[in-house]
């Protein structure tokens, strides 16, 4: 992606001003990512499959602020040639990392789209470890297919090696396939992924509010099951034929077994009842937990897919109108640059704002928080 023009018509202070910019974007995103890394590795309960896919976005972004924006800052600031395998080296690693980070948001989309979908089998997968290296590794060789050959096979048509760009930059069509498979495809994944989970948010939220409001015909005792609960364990009518009490102890006796018996069975309803409805309430809360668990992901995937359409949507598409022009306009360094602006935000849509990723922040902090107060001396009265 280092494809804009060698030299620049800066001032010497403009250009310091916008290299301690530069320089102060590459190391929030060093330190952003850093901290998800660590928390990941300090944090033994974050070893489940859809952290190793925030692991692997943040070592990506991570590499763009510690080798692709240092080296960018020299080469357009300050003139630094860049000619031949250094050149070549850092384009490929650039466009990789790029790559990468944008695959590795498909794939944590893709795993959310799991989780709602398949929830039996998404959580059978959870301790399968090669179905979470797996999907790792196939996003790292597929970012490489998309740029990495071509880029070796271009670098050979290059004539003037003035300016550190991509030999197929001069062929539009071959930008053209590039983008669809480096911010179409990704767009269209995750979008789809996004309305999926929000057409069964919806078909859950409708089925929730049928149960929690029954119709009015259920509560007839021929279909209801609490009334045939009831009939099940009412007290059996006396017999009319039976033989006459032969005296007035046996009558008080038998008036005593039968309020006996009509109060257990009362108990016995009351407490079934009780039971039925604690079953219910708690089956409500659960759907309830779900339902809103399941709204948390789909508005975090609108936000990311905001977010991902505003970072790559201008420089993908000013590419293609832009490919024979040069030098490139200061809005194509900007599209430029929001590229890299993604790197730095991903870590707090995702990492940051999950909850166990907070509490391994928390914990770590603690722990740096208590060896610092036990190394300092105490202050003797």
């Amino acid at each position: 992606m280092l494809d804009t023009n060698h030299t620049n018509n800066f001032s010497p202070g403009t250009c310091i001003t916008l290299a301690f910019l530069m320089t102060l974007l590459a190391f929030a995103i060093i330190l952003g990512n850093a901290a998800v890394i660590l928390a990941f590795v300090m944090d033994s309960k974050l070893r489940q499959r859809s952290s190793y896919f925030l692991l692997n976005l943040a070592i990506s972004d991570f590499f763009v602020g510690a080798i692709s924006i240092p080296l960018y800052i020299p080469y357009t600031l300050f003139n630094w040639d860049l000619r031949d395998e250094l050149c070549t080296f850092w384009l490929l690693i650039d466009y990789l990392l790029c790559t990468a980070s944008v695959y590795n948001i498909v794939l944590i989309s893709y795993d959310r789209y799991q989780s709602v979908s398949n929830a039996v089998s998404y959580r059978a997968k959870q301790t399968e470890i090669l179905k979470i290296v797996a999907p790792m590794v196939a996003v790292w060789v597929l970012a490489f297919l998309v740029h990495g050959p071509i880029i070796l096979v271009s670098q050979s048509w290059k004539k003037d090696w003035k300016e550190c760009e991509p030999g197929f930059f001069s062929v539009w069509y071959i930008i053209a396939i590039t983008s669809f498979f480096e911010f179409l495809v990704p767009v269209i994944l995750v979008a789809y992924f996004n309305v999926y989970i929000y057409r069964s948010l919806w078909k859950r939220g409708s089925l929730s509010r049928r149960q929690s409001h029954p119709p009015a015909s259920s509560n007839d005792c021929g279909h209801s099951f609490k009334c045939r609960l009831f009939s099940r364990t009412s007290l059996p009518e006396l017999e009319e034929t039976g033989p006459p009490l032969r005296s007035e102890k046996q009558r008080r006796k038998g008036s005593l077994l039968l309020s006996l018996r009509t109060q257990i069975n009362t108990q016995t309803i009351a407490s079934q009842m009780l039971s039925l409805s604690r079953s219910d309430s708690v089956t409500h809360q659960r759907e309830r937990l779900e339902l809103l668990r399941a709204k948390k992901l789909a508005k975090s995937l609108a936000i990311l897919l905001g977010v991902f359409a505003i970072c790559w949507a201008p420089y993908s598409v000013s590419t293609i109108f832009l490919s024979y022009k040069n030098p490139k306009p200061y809005w194509y360094e900007i599209a430029f640059w929001l590229q890299w602006l993604n790197s730095f935000v991903n870590p707090f849509l995702y990492p940051l704002c999950h909850k166990r990723f907070q509490k391994a922040f928390l914990k770590i902090f603690c722990m740096k928080k208590k060896a610092t107060s036990s190394h300092s001396p105490s202050v003797s009265s």
